[in-house]
């Protein structure tokens, strides 16, 4: 996005408008992924570490031979979705070379994420952390090299950014087969035999992950609806929108790490049946978030016009939109996280159905909805009451996420069904 911005705002609002149609393509495998960890997790806290490889072998067969149809189909598909939602004519070119980049490494990127998740969800997030690193690394050094052809590379620009990031992921995938093959997890290695299909696994794959799926498609159509929304705005709102949530995704990832960690000693420990230590996780870890969350959020509230400014320098009303976006939005992220909080507790435990109905709410009744009358509907605020909805929606469903976090009924393996 940094790099981006200096190409100008319709490249920003491209990238913007670009990963919620993605994420709706997409979305249907996350139960799967989600279903892997859950499964990963707790086979491995009960000490059956070979059923625990064999339920990640599983996983990297399904990222795998669904990845590469998924990303032809939308390959084809793509612009169809962008026109529906009425993105801006100067901004649709630059959102479908992108989009079509990605898809058609579907395949790579489900790759690195199944095979990452089989070492977060055994407690070695110390390796997933080094290629990670690795990955973002090269990422870094090829976004400029790639979007503007230094050193004898063409400039592609935005293709250049998603170009960029397929070969990061395409590394760090390749390095974490090697290693679960290689050198395995704590002395447990992948073999062939984890990769032969295993019904009986697939079977609970798709019970525990399908409520999480449904949870993913609504999330992602609903973003997907909100985008045509914020797009109705115009090119500089939605160039806003993408400046606005970036410094935020920096704190999602803070505060991730601390997530993906929860979803392992949850899955662990209630594979090992000790209950009280993964309710003790889960009440740490939501302090632990939300002291996180809100250092970061009011660090950035503090400092939103020149956070805004290291984007898109040169544009006025975007900078002015993105920094009401950061101070309106700011505060309802901490609310957010407990929600997030919800998520990885659903995610270690198995129980995804109270999750899935949270998202639903979150994203349709609360959000889009009342985005559209408070935006460019009948009420008409403008963009700063699209803002200030988009905000209700993460303190309502926050507090609900934090009431289902506390209620308990999540204590139960799902591997002793």
């Amino acid at each position: 996005m940094y790099w981006l911005g200096r190409l100008g705002r319709e490249a920003l609002a491209a990238v913007s408008a670009a990963w919620p149609v993605l994420f709706l393509i997409i979305a249907g495998l996350a139960g799967l992924f989600q279903a892997g960890l859950a499964l990963v997790s707790q086979y491995w806290g009960v000490g059956d570490y070979r059923r625990s490889l064999n339920a990640g072998g599983q996983l990297l067969i399904i990222a795998i031979f669904t990845g590469i149809p998924l990303g032809v189909l939308s390959y084809m598909v793509i612009p169809i979705f962008l026109r529906l939602i009425r993105i801006p004519e100067e901004v649709a070119e630059g959102a479908i070379i992108y989009e079509r980049i990605f898809a058609l490494g579907f395949a790579i990127f489900g790759l690195m994420e199944s095979a990452l998740s089989i070492y977060s969800a055994a407690g070695d997030t110390f390796t997933v952390m080094k290629i990670r690193l690795i990955g973002v690394s090269i990422n870094i050094v090829l976004d400029p090299i790639m979007i503007f052809g230094l050193f004898g590379f063409p400039a592609l620009g935005i293709a250049g950014a998603a170009i960029a990031t397929l070969l990061s992921d395409l590394v760090s995938g390749v390095i974490s087969l090697v290693l679960l093959s290689k050198r395995g997890v704590r002395g447990e290695r992948l073999t062939k035999s984890d990769l032969k299909l295993d019904p009986f696994l697939i079977k609970k794959f798709f019970r525990i992950g399908l409520p999480i799926s449904i949870s993913s498609l609504s999330d992602a159509t609903g973003f997907t609806v909100l985008t045509g929304i914020i797009s109705l705005m115009g090119a500089g709102a939605l160039a806003a929108w993408g400046v606005g949530d970036r410094p935020f995704s920096l704190i999602d990832i803070l505060v991730g790490s601390v997530l993906a960690a929860l979803s392992a000693i949850i899955g662990q420990n209630l594979g090992a049946e000790s209950f009280g230590k993964a309710r003790e996780a889960a009440y740490k870890a939501l302090a632990l978030a939300i002291g996180m969350s809100s250092i970061g959020v009011f660090t950035m509230i503090a400092l939103r016009y020149e956070v805004a400014r290291l984007f898109i320098p040169s544009d006025p009303e975007v900078i002015q939109y993105a920094s009401d976006f950061i101070l309106i939005m700011g505060p309802s992220i901490v609310f957010f996280t407990m929600l997030g909080v919800a998520f990885s507790v659903a995610q270690g435990s198995g129980h995804t159905k109270p999750v899935m109905c949270i998202s639903i709410l979150r994203l349709w009744f609360l959000r889009n909805i009342m985005a559209y009358l408070f935006g460019p509907g009948p009420l008409s605020l403008g963009v700063k009451g699209l803002w200030a909805e988009m905000a209700v929606s993460n303190f309502i469903t926050g507090l609900i996420a934090l009431a289902w976090i506390v209620h308990s009924k999540w204590l139960k393996p799902v591997i002793k069904d």
